[in-house]
């Protein structure tokens, strides 16, 4: 290694800065703690598929930002449809296999940070049998899972080549972090990992609203909030059905902020059952403009579920965090991690993924006994700073790396 407190890391993923994702903070910090890092890494276009006109024709391929030397793959823009995401995927991969062999080398430790699909991981493991260094597998988006949420019906005879390029991929990692204690179930049972090489390192979420007062402002109804992607997976259908069931209560509101692939089904929902006089959907708006929008919020609403999913059903989606920080009781539909850390932490009530009359039950019980919930708020922020806070997660991190440095 080079020195005793310092490690040269390749980070393999496909998603980094100007892209708003973790990854870019997090390879930061590793700087800050004295580490040298290589991100290998693809070319901006998430999510619109547009790449920036800086990096088009083969413009700052090589970059250096805050002290992470960029290496940039490449990689086929998004387009809507899963030709377009498959073509995305495969090209970063044999992108990030080509730079391999531009890079010198010397690392003590690679760093692959999967979120989907599964195949940003495989530079990794190539670069493995390059360099003879370990790597360590953050697994934030369990595969084959993860794919059912977007692959049609008529595509599942594809699954079992999906899981068997999952297995290969995870069994290469020398150790494994995930972000739900649910996937370490899967890695055992599905992929055949023993369990004494994964642990759970549940990721970090901003902490800005800990310190607001978003407390609810004053309304003559309860005010429900859903706020994030809103997509397939969010399940939120689970929460119309509930909608549906209360519809005879003129004392409650839903509101949806955020925009994603299921809102047109959500609306057309909500105008076929006559719910427009409890369903407002705001769209999408910047993130400095959210405390407002908590400060509607009487309790905020989790769900997510995939039909034949159990393990992507099971994860902990970051929103909930989110709920935590800015002290929101939480009505859940949903199982697995995050079922977990709501009881854990006392933060609100859930019922099964698929529950929507349980969920009606626990919306009802909310607006008749709001005294019940209200602790929750704190409870949640509470166990925020224990768990969630960034501090703790990179000294995880940190931590991890050496130990898999260490085990070369």
């Amino acid at each position: 290694m080079n020195g005793c407190n310092a490690l040269r890391i390749l980070f393999v993923c496909q998603h980094y800065w100007p892209e708003q994702f973790q990854t870019t903070d997090i390879c930061e910090e590793l700087v800050r703690r004295g580490h040298e890092v290589t991100a290998l890494v693809g070319i901006p276009n998430y999510p619109t598929g547009v790449v920036p006109e800086e990096y088009r024709g083969g413009a700052n391929r090589k970059q250096i930002r805050n002290g992470v030397r960029i290496v940039r793959a490449e990689e086929v823009p998004r387009r809507p449809g899963i030709v377009g995401l498959a073509r995305n995927y495969w090209s970063y991969m044999r992108g990030a296999d080509a730079r391999l062999r531009d890079l010198e080398g010397g690392f003590d430790v690679i760093f692959s940070y999967q979120i989907s699909p599964v195949f940003m991981s495989e530079p990794a493991m190539r670069a493995k049998r390059r360099f003879g260094a370990p790597v360590f597998l953050y697994c934030a988006d369990i595969w084959p899972d993860a794919v059912m949420a977007m692959l049609p019906s008529s595509l599942g005879f594809l699954m079992p080549i999906f899981r068997l390029i999952s297995t290969s991929i995870y069994s290469g990692a020398d150790a494994i972090a995930t972000n739900s204690r649910a996937y370490i179930d899967c890695f055992e049972r599905v992929h055949g990992i023993e369990r004494s090489r994964c642990r759970y390192v549940p990721q970090y979420a901003s902490d800005g609203y800990l310190d607001m007062d978003l407390s609810a402002e004053p309304s003559t109804k309860t005010r429900f909030m859903v706020m994030g992607n809103i997509g397939k997976l969010q399940y939120l259908r689970v929460l119309m059905e509930a909608v549906e069931m209360l519809k005879a209560r003129d004392d409650f509101e839903l509101h949806v902020v955020g925009t994603g692939s299921a809102v047109g089904e959500l609306e057309e929902f909500v105008a076929s059952h006559g719910l427009g006089g409890h369903v407002t959907f705001h769209g999408r708006h910047p993130v400095d403009e959210m405390p407002a929008f908590y400060r509607m919020a009487d309790a905020c609403v989790l769900t997510l579920h995939v039909p034949g999913a159990p393990w992507i059903s099971s994860t902990l989606p970051s929103r909930l965090q989110g709920y935590m920080a800015a002290g929101k009781p939480v009505i859940a539909a949903i199982d697995g991690s995050a079922a977990e850390v709501i009881a854990e932490s006392g933060c609100g009530a859930s019922v099964p993924g698929t529950d929507s009359a349980g969920l009606a039950q626990l919306m009802a019980d909310f607006m008749d006994d709001r005294g019940k919930y209200a602790a929750c708020g704190e409870r949640g922020r509470a166990y925020f700073r224990k768990n969630f806070m960034r501090g703790r997660y990179m000294d995880e991190i940190e931590s991890l790396l050496f130990e898999t440095a260490k085990g070369r």
